[in-house]
């Protein structure tokens, strides 16, 4: 071979080796047309949750609600990556909904999921509202305003024949058995009981932006928002513990009775964690106590401070509802603080909305109120003091 020739032959196979490591890295094939795309979905890890499970079942996962509703029997969901044949279920799922994820389109009944949505970048997916009024939260107002979302339920009664022909990906529901839901099965919709309100504590139904995560394929968008809530909440409460405990009284005569929460119901927990004690904080059943005035004044009527939802306006609202909260010490002293400072503009009340999702605001707000050198410059973001 000639010198010349040589040098070409050289210089071809240079370029070729050059190209082959010049060459870029494989990409992962593109999503099936009509697909959004979607990063391949993360292990979903649930620390505080219980009345829902997520397991990984090879191409697919299922979503378990062991509790949909009150006394309800366990609801599973099988969740399928969009673009994956049907799988071969085995019997204990057959006739479980199959959800296609990332969800496209979802109705949202409880106001609850919406700051989830928003969280995690993925409130274009909302679609319907159960009640528009009800919804507090700047974006998912905005959304309502554009058209974008309509209400479903307003009045409390799912509008069959409506969420039928709108074919959403997924309804949740607001954690209870409503007579629709058969029917709306039976026409291709799928129901996801939402029971998060189910949940003992209130990181644990914060956790439930993981769920959501797994619906619309941002799972670690969800873990890095719920991470920070943890973390800020575990922060607050040690810097609480450090602190003397503080008498609080909490709620408010309803229909002749106050019901105090008890140890382990997730009021009672934020109450805990923020320094305060209370007749029932010792109790660790879940849910509350009912008790008439009488008995609660007697246990709790000396309480410095009172955390109520009244919507008074004025100290003299609050006796002009009724002339017994007079003989609080709250009252006699101005610590009656009503959660009601962020409203809607159509009355709904953020601390029912972004206070359930994110804990750690609310637990800032009772940090601050009960002890108040411990966060001076704190602002307050739900709690409204009644003067």
């Amino acid at each position: 071979m000639t010198r010349p020739a040589l040098q070409a032959l050289v210089a071809a196979l240079t370029a070729v080796v050059v190209a082959a490591c010049a060459a870029p890295a494989a990409v992962p094939p593109a999503a099936p047309p009509g697909c959004p795309p979607a990063a391949p979905a993360a292990p979903v890890q649930l620390r505080h949750a219980t009345n829902v499970t997520l397991q990984d079942a090879g191409d697919y996962r299922v979503l378990t609600v062991a509790q949909p509703y009150p006394g309800g029997a366990p609801e599973s969901t099988v969740l399928l990556p969009c673009g994956e044949p049907a799988p071969a279920l085995p019997a204990e799922l057959a006739g479980a909904p199959v959800v296609e994820v990332p969800v496209r389109s979802v109705y949202a009944a409880s106001t609850t999921q919406l700051p989830m949505l928003a969280d995690i970048g993925a409130l274009d997916v909302l679609t319907g509202v159960g009640t528009p009024d009800f919804v507090s939260g700047p974006e998912a107002r905005a959304r309502i305003a554009t058209g974008a979302v309509t209400g479903f339920a307003t009045g409390g009664q799912v509008d069959v024949e409506r969420v039928a022909a709108a074919a959403p990906d997924v309804l949740l529901s607001q954690g209870t058995d409503d007579p629709s839901f058969p029917t709306l099965r039976r026409a291709g919709v799928p129901v996801l009981g939402w029971a998060d309100y189910l949940e003992s504590g209130p990181l644990a139904q914060a956790e439930w932006i993981k769920v959501m995560g797994a619906l619309t394929g941002r799972e670690a968008e969800a873990e890095r928002v719920f991470a920070a809530i943890e973390a800020r909440y575990g922060e607050l409460a040690a810097l609480a513990a450090g602190a003397p405990p503080v008498p609080v009284l909490y709620g408010q005569l309803y229909e002749g009775g106050w019901r105090v929460p008890t140890g382990g119901s997730t009021s009672g927990a934020l109450l805990r964690d923020a320094g305060g004690t209370w007749s029932e904080a010792g109790n660790p059943a879940a849910g509350g106590i009912p008790k008439d005035f009488e008995s609660l004044y007697v246990a709790d009527g000396s309480a410095p401070v009172w955390i109520a939802d009244g919507g008074w306006a004025t100290l003299a609202d609050v006796t002009a509802a009724d002339p017994r909260y007079g003989a609080l010490a709250a009252v006699r002293d101005g610590q009656v603080w009503n959660r009601d400072r962020r409203i809607g503009p159509t009355g709904g009340n953020e601390v029912h909305e972004r206070g359930i999702t994110h804990p750690d605001e609310l637990l800032a707000d009772l940090v601050a109120v009960l002890h108040p050198d411990l966060l001076p410059d704190h602002e307050l973001v739900y709690l409204r003091r009644v003067t």
